[in-house]
């Protein structure tokens, strides 16, 4: 068997492309009226350790999902000109909140973008970080599970993206919706 990355894989002549995809819509919501102030939508790496994280569940040895993380990122990064994750990325460069998962944030979805009860390839993971949580420069965000814990740089990165400027405060809420297709 040959291998040449994680997308493609040649396995006894025939060749297999396989990609996971992440996507990533934040609202920016006012606290006091609940009206959306602004709403942007990315793509975000799925990191390498997602597949180790997908074995450990097969083999019912790790847990699945289990924070939202986001970071400050470094202060020299600006809108125009941001780095780009990479792979084999286990942590974020400045985690400065986490917030734990419940199993109501996370729901399969269907080829339309719908609510499944059935189990699907897609799984959609939505937080809120509400007035009190998550405030200051946010320029990162990623999801972690396995063995993590509410402390920063714990578990297993599943997904990380590096994102403009976004400068939460009091009188914001922050909802992040997080696709996965696998």
């Amino acid at each position: 068997m040959q291998t040449s990355n994680n997308t493609n894989r040649t396995v006894d002549n025939e060749q297999f492309n396989h990609k996971f995809i992440g996507e990533v819509t934040d609202r920016l919501i006012d606290a006091k009226t609940g009206e959306v102030i602004e709403e942007r939508k990315y793509n975000n790496l799925v990191v390498d350790n997602c597949s180790v994280l997908i074995a450990g569940l097969m083999k019912s040895s790790l847990n699945g999902v289990q924070y939202f993380a986001v970071g400050s990122g470094s202060s020299s990064w600006n809108n125009a000109s941001l780095p780009s994750p990479v792979a084999t990325d286990t942590k974020l460069l400045a985690e400065t909140y986490r917030k734990a998962i419940t199993p109501a944030d996370i729901v399969f979805l269907d080829s339309s973008n719908e609510e499944s009860l059935q189990p699907t390839n897609r799984l959609q993971i939505t937080v809120t970080f509400n007035e009190d949580e998550a405030n200051g420069e946010l320029r990162e965000l990623a999801i972690f599970g396995g063995n993590a814990t509410s402390t920063k740089d714990s578990g297993y990165m599943l997904n990380r993206k590096i994102h403009p400027l976004i400068y939460k405060t009091s009188g914001m809420k922050l909802e992040r919706i997080i696709r996965f297709t696998f």
